[in-house]
């Protein structure tokens, strides 16, 4: 099989086996995407305590020839590591219901935007009299000068009687 000859001033034509580039996606997480998340991680924690359960499970039917006291003690094991887990699964739950809501992060949204047009409004005003202390800088220079001039004209006037 012969591949097309490539177009002029065109990519070539994609081949068997190309895969599209990766474009990430710069939307903000949504409410709906984080609650998502949530049912997905819960759902995660889930399965992975029922695969421990079945490998305990798996494990204690594989050693049925052990003695009642390794039963015991796989038991005591399992329901161990069920307490470790529905623990961490607690722990994750609460740490998931602390995140800032959508309308937290809102709030906040607000609260900066509020500060930077303060900045802005701050920075406006600052130019404005930073252009009003030079012209008053001109103005006490000009002053000084003619008071440089009056004395040194007084001084002439008193001298010469």
């Amino acid at each position: 099989m012969q591949e097309p000859p490539p177009r002029p001033g065109g990519p070539p034509p994609p081949r068997a086996g190309d895969v599209a580039p990766y474009v990430e996606d710069e939307r903000p997480a949504t409410l709906a995407d984080i609650r998502s998340l949530r049912r997905w991680l819960a759902v995660a924690a889930v399965w992975a305590v029922a695969a421990t359960a079945l490998a305990v499970i798996a494990l204690l039917e594989a050693n049925e020839g052990d003695s009642a006291d390794d039963r015991t003690r796989a038991a005591d094991e399992l329901a161990r590591v069920q307490r470790q887990l529905n623990s961490r699964l607690d722990d994750l739950e609460s740490g998931i219901e602390d995140l800032p809501t959508a309308d937290d992060l809102s709030k906040l949204d607000g609260r900066l935007k509020s500060v930077e047009d303060n900045v802005d409004k701050n920075t406006t005003a600052t130019g404005r009299l930073s252009g009003r202390v030079d012209d008053l800088e001109g103005r006490v220079d000009d002053l000084e000068s003619r008071v440089e001039e009056l004395e040194a004209s007084s001084a002439d006037t008193t001298t010469t009687p």
